[in-house]
């Protein structure tokens, strides 16, 4: 059985990396200021966490991703965020999927296509000694997609994030450090009736070398409220087995270092580098992201000093973290392509 169970854990794609997760910011973007992010990502995934936590080499992808974040301040209080990944995975094997006839898209090419776009609301209900701001997301698949094979684009399934933000600066102590964390309770809705839910998990550590150019420590995680281990996929029936890669119990840890750094008033750079550190039926590997965001208004300037701002406010309203789940692993917590 063990051996058995080595070779399903070993055939797990990048197991929810459903699409790329956002650690939003716990401080809103103020009303009438917004951001557009694009991102290029690159995720290597080298092999799989068993059950008991243990390496497993094979089953090896590779992602080069595309994701664009639109973030805007509808009232000093409430920010929308809209995210839309191009996800384009490669499975490089040379393991032979389980999954076979079903599975078309490991032939060791490149396969690209729009995956779950990502919509979220947050609220800043407290912002007196810190800031707490809950927030509503929903992650929705942008179309019908193959779902099965370590190159899946994501698991094409509905999720709907409730959570909150929270932070603040390390003043007195501190003055240019921040912290700031998040947690959140996804209701995953699929058509397989095996129970996905799942909770994230978030914690950034933050300095400010500069009055602009902050340098963050991520610490990224996600638990299975649910799913099949193993055991239970060799006695499910073959509807349930092809999809394994869509219905495993996945756990796992990741960190990560970013900065951001402005390139002139309204545009800034950022780059993030993530390592799949632990984890329970999902990938080990990393993920390096680097994009560029451009900052806008919708109202006068002078409605929206920056002077009496604090540096956690002025950073850009989109440098958020996109971190990947697994090779597929995702909304506060995971990379995108392969899932």
């Amino acid at each position: 059985m063990r051996n058995a169970a080595l070779i399903i854990a070993t055939a797990l794609t990048l197991s929810f990396l459903t699409t790329p997760l956002c650690f939003g910011q716990a401080w809103p973007a103020p009303k009438g200021e917004g951001a557009v992010t694009a991102s290029c990502q690159g995720v290597v995934a080298d092999g799989h966490y068993l059950d008991d936590g243990t390496k497993a080499p094979g089953y090896r992808t590779q992602a080069v991703n595309v994701v664009v974040e639109t973030v805007y301040g509808i009232t000093d209080r409430l920010t929308v965020d809209v995210l839309v990944p191009w996800v384009n995975v490669k499975y490089l094997g040379p393991e032979e999927p389980l999954n076979l006839p079903d599975n078309v898209l490991d032939d060791g090419t490149y396969h690209g296509a729009v995956s779950d776009l990502r919509f979220e609301l947050r609220y800043n209900a407290f912002s007196r000694y810190g800031v707490v701001t809950p927030f509503f997301a929903a992650l929705i698949p942008s179309h019908s997609y193959d779902t099965l094979g370590e190159a899946a684009p994501g698991r094409d399934f509905q999720e709907y994030y409730f959570g909150a933000y929270a932070g603040r600066l390390l003043d007195p102590f501190l003055p240019r450090a921040f912290v700031q964390g998040m947690y959140s309770y996804a209701i995953v809705r699929q058509d397989l009736d095996i129970p996905l839910n799942h909770s994230d998990f978030g914690l950034e550590v933050g300095y400010f070398v500069t009055d602009s150019i902050p340098i963050t420590f991520v610490w990224n995680a996600l638990w299975t409220h649910g799913g099949l281990t193993f055991e239970e996929l060799f006695m499910a029936p073959p509807e349930v087995f092809r999809n394994l890669d869509r219905v495993v119990a996945s756990q796992f840890h990741h960190l990560g270092v970013s900065g951001s750094f402005p390139l002139s008033p309204t545009v800034s750079a950022n780059v993030e580098f993530t390592k799949f550190v632990a984890g329970v039926d999902a990938h080990y590997g990393y993920s390096i992201t680097a994009g560029v965001s451009w900052t806008f208004l919708t109202r006068p300037v002078e409605m929206m000093p920056i002077k009496g701002r604090t540096q956690a406010e002025r950073v850009s309203p989109a440098r958020s973290h996109v971190a990947l789940r697994g090779g597929r692993e995702v909304a506060g917590t995971r990379p995108t392509g392969g899932y």
